[in-house]
């Protein structure tokens, strides 16, 4: 248990201002486990204190797909059938996978008591899980509210409202493979076994929602705008539709954006939106307004690893590209036309003939006629992004999925690739030989790359690897480590749950050698040295706190959560200064931080910087509103401690 940090009274500067801080025993618990409670309170002296108010969410004039259609009926009815509409819908009969017909509608999770049961029911479906255990089955069944992905021929996923918060359910229908499978879900949970809806994943598949501020999974339930409609890249359209509807003869578009006649750098990032890695907020939620720069409203992660990623990063690596660097003009929409469903004449080799001539490619006159104009196959491999995985009832972190490589490049292995499956249809000898080499080659690269990546313990990629390497050769040796490699991160999974369960219960011995065991496996897994060093700091061992503080931020500069208790640390023992460091450095990468809005105000304090500290308060309670009421008390305490005249 720490120890309970001594109350200071640093003198300020010119007035002597002094500052009183109290700050209950359990402070590092309640950073741990941090909620609107956990509050510290504090008492000091200021010379003006703004006023704190609420903000809420409002629509801001978006008014949906139909809006659009009484003008352009055409245009959004092409548009219905493309995977950005389809990005979010409600089941519906006719929609609905085949996975929830009797006798394929059940999933067992392999060596948990925990099976799930899809079941269609009074016209609308369930998932319900059934945990066993010897006192009897515990059943839990939720409506499904939304599909991510529906009929879209990748994967589904269902989500389920509690009141008014958004989870997602943990079994996914795999188009692709035709069976059911689990994402990640916690084995120590109970009920549906869901998870937070987060804010920018719904953002990502809707045109809008009303989101309450501060909340991760609290949303209007009747105000969504589903899918990703016109409104995203053409604004918001109430103020459009009402001027054309009361003006019909006017031939000029009136305040809508036309992406077309954007600078190319406000195209990407119509995007990058949501196929980038900006994924921390620098505002409430659906602010972005197209045309604008998307920097300006999110922080986006610098990944070192591709399984690192967000679900899709492809305008970082179509940035990476020559094509893209040497050229003016090259966007997203030259090769993809957000109007249509993806086809011959909507990507692939014609869109690169919009810059290069058949000779350009200084290989051609050695690839077989057949194959000379597929450009995307050498230049664009489609590769598994194993971010995304599922469990099926036969296999772990299975990726379903293929993207396109956005990094236009040479890439030997995929013209390897285009060749094997050339030669494969031929049937003469010379053929033959050249898919046995060809085979070979990809199947040792890929060995290769699989034993470059478990030595950086890279244990996805390398699965990864492996998997591509028995595609093209089966071997024993190669499966053997493929299976190896799936039980050190089956292992890991496990350990930094436990690890984190023993934490919420409290039972620190216990998370601290589960952490130890995730670490001695993965050195550089940056959450476990993080969790593990606020255990540390929980107990009062400060030193090893901040040793494995300090190499969780080594390993993931982009997570504010190490900084963030660096800080925390540095405020307990009485160091402000070294606290608003650390609290700004995580404000860097996470700027829309209640939290840590709220803990640069109680270091501000702790200096005597009162005004300073209301600034922070103020912008605390504008980003959760549920705030407010505790920093107002501290702040009316503030005011009582002021100065008598000032």
């Amino acid at each position: 248990m720490p120890s309970r940090p001594r109350a200071r009274a640093p003198l300020g500067t010119g007035a002597g201002v002094v500052v009183g801080l109290v700050i209950v025993l359990g402070a590092l618990t309640a950073y741990l486990l941090w909620s609107k409670s956990a509050l510290s309170p504090v008492v000091g002296t200021v010379q003006s204190v703004p006023e704190i108010s609420s903000t809420a969410a409002v629509n801001p004039g978006y008014v949906g797909p139909q809006a659009c259609a009484e003008c352009h009926a055409d245009r959004v009815a092409e548009f219905r059938a493309t995977r950005h509409f389809l990005a979010n819908d409600v089941p519906r009969p006719g929609t609905m996978p085949v996975g929830f017909m009797p006798g394929q509608n059940s999933f067992s999770v392999p060596d948990l008591p925990v099976r799930f049961q899809m079941s269609e029911a009074d016209g609308g479906y369930l998932q319900t899980a059934i945990r066993e255990s010897a006192v009897g089955n515990e059943t839990a069944s939720s409506t499904i509210g939304f599909v991510y992905g529906a009929r879209g021929g990748n994967d589904e996923v269902n989500f389920t409202w509690h009141g008014d918060r958004l989870f997602e359910l943990p079994i996914v229908w795999l188009d692709k493979l035709g069976t059911w499978g689990a994402s990640p879900f916690d084995r120590h949970g109970s009920g549906d076994f869901s998870r937070d809806m987060t804010i920018r994943c719904v953002e990502c598949h809707n045109t809008w929602c009303e989101h309450a501020p501060g909340s991760r999974n609290q949303y209007g339930r009747d105000s969504f705008i589903l899918g990703v409609t016109c409104e995203v890249c053409h604004g918001p359209g109430r103020e459009h539709v009402a001027f054309h509807q009361g003006q019909p003869q006017a031939k000029t578009a009136h305040a809508v954006v036309q992406p077309a006649r954007l600078p190319r750098e406000r195209q990407m990032d119509l995007c990058a939106n949501c196929h980038s890695n900006a994924l921390k907020h620098r505002g409430p939620a659906f602010s972005y307004r197209p045309g604008l720069p998307l920097d300006d409203f999110y922080f986006t992660l610098r990944t070192k690893y591709p399984e690192d990623d967000h679900v899709a990063n492809q305008t970082t690596y179509l940035r990476q590209s020559r094509c893209f660097q040497e050229s003016d003009t090259l966007t997203c929409f030259t090769c993809h036309n957000p109007h249509l469903p993806r086809s011959a004449t909507n990507a692939g080799a014609i869109s690169c003939r919009k810059c290069h001539a058949a000779a350009d490619c200084t290989d051609r006159d050695r690839l077989p006629a057949a194959v000379q104009d597929d450009c995307i196959s050498c230049h664009m491999p489609e590769r598994r992004k194993i971010q995304v995985y599922f469990r099926t009832q036969t296999d772990r972190y299975v990726a379903p999925v293929n993207r396109y490589e956005h990094r236009i490049a040479v890439y030997p292995a995929a013209r390897q690739e285009v060749l094997l499956r050339w030669f494969r249809t031929q049937s003469d000898a010379d053929s033959i030989r050249e898919t046995a080499t060809l085979s070979r080659s990809l199947a040792e690269h890929w060995r290769e790359e699989m034993r470059t990546r478990r030595g950086d313990y890279r244990f996805l990629a390398a699965i990864d690897a492996g998997r591509e390497s028995l595609r093209f050769e089966p071997d024993p040796a190669t499966d053997q480590n493929v299976q190896e490699l799936i039980a050190i991160q089956s292992t890991i999974d496990a350990d930094l749950q436990d690890a984190l369960w023993h934490e919420q219960e409290r039972r620190y011995p216990q998370a601290i050698e589960s952490f130890q065991r995730v670490l001695a496996a993965k050195p550089d897994a940056a959450t476990a040295h993080a969790k593990l060093g606020t255990t540390y700091a929980v107990i009062g061992e400060r030193q090893l706190a901040k040793e494995h503080l300090q190499s969780a931020a080594r390993f993931d500069p982009d997570d504010p959560y190490a900084p963030g208790m660096l800080g925390w640390l540095a405020y307990l023992d009485g160091r402000a200064e070294e606290a608003l460091t650390y609290h700004r450095q995580a404000d860097a990468v996470e700027p829309y931080s209640a939290k840590i809005h709220y803990q640069m105000g109680l270091a501000l304090v702790q200096l005597g910087r009162g005004p300073e500290a209301a600034v922070q308060f103020e912008k605390a309670v504008e980003i959760d509103p549920g705030l407010a009421p505790q920093i107002r008390q501290h702040l009316d305490e503030m005011r009582s401690h002021a100065p008598k005249g000032r």
